[in-house]
This record gives structure tokens, sequence and C-alpha cells, in this order.
């Protein structure tokens, strides 16, 4: 580890872990160890749920990469990529539209 770099040190970690599971790091990682989760298929979609420690359920969509659902297992580990999604209502004036062609 490089000792009082915390950012470096940060950045080679990510990088030993996607090396770890054989994929590209682009994209954030987050350590949920000892909660409880599951991965269910729906017609072309893969969702992961996983529950807090308070025994809320959080649904996230799994991110596809070449049509292939990206879940990388190791022996004791799985790391799922997907989408932690909020639902955002977008308000915008209708005479500041653009129309894209």
């Amino acid at each position: 580890m490089i000792k009082n770099e915390p950012v470096l040190a940060f950045a080679e970690c990510q990088k030993q872990v996607a090396e770890y599971f054989g994929c590209d790091g682009d994209f954030f990682i987050k350590p949920l160890l000892n909660l409880e989760w599951a991965i269910k298929e729906e017609d072309d979609f893969h969702f992961l749920s996983y529950w807090t420690a308070e025994g809320k359920k959080t649904d996230a969509v799994v991110v596809k990469r070449g049509g292939k659902p990206m879940v990388y297992q190791t022996q004791a580990y799985t790391m799922v990529v997907a989408i932690d999604c909020v639902k955002i209502g977008f308000i915008f004036q209708n005479h500041k539209n653009i129309v894209l062609s």
C-alpha cells in the first residue's frame, strides 16, 4: 500500500479489485459484504436486490456489456455491476426545449 497517499492507495486498490474479478474497473465499488442479496431475471433485464441490516430492500438494475449481465464470481465473492436507481422527475419550461434531429 502507498503510505500517506490515500488517493493513490485507493486508486491502486480499485485496480487490484478489478484484476481480482477479471474485469474493467470503470465503476464505483460499494462493498456490502455482510448483506443478503439475490439476482432475478425478468424479461430481458436482471435485477439485483439486497437487504440492509434493518431489513430494507434495495433494488438495482444490473448493467449489461455485450448483452451479458456484468456479474463476476470468484470462489469467495461475487461482484455485480448495477445501477442503484432513484426516480427523478425532470421539469422544464416548454418554451425552452430544443428539438434534436
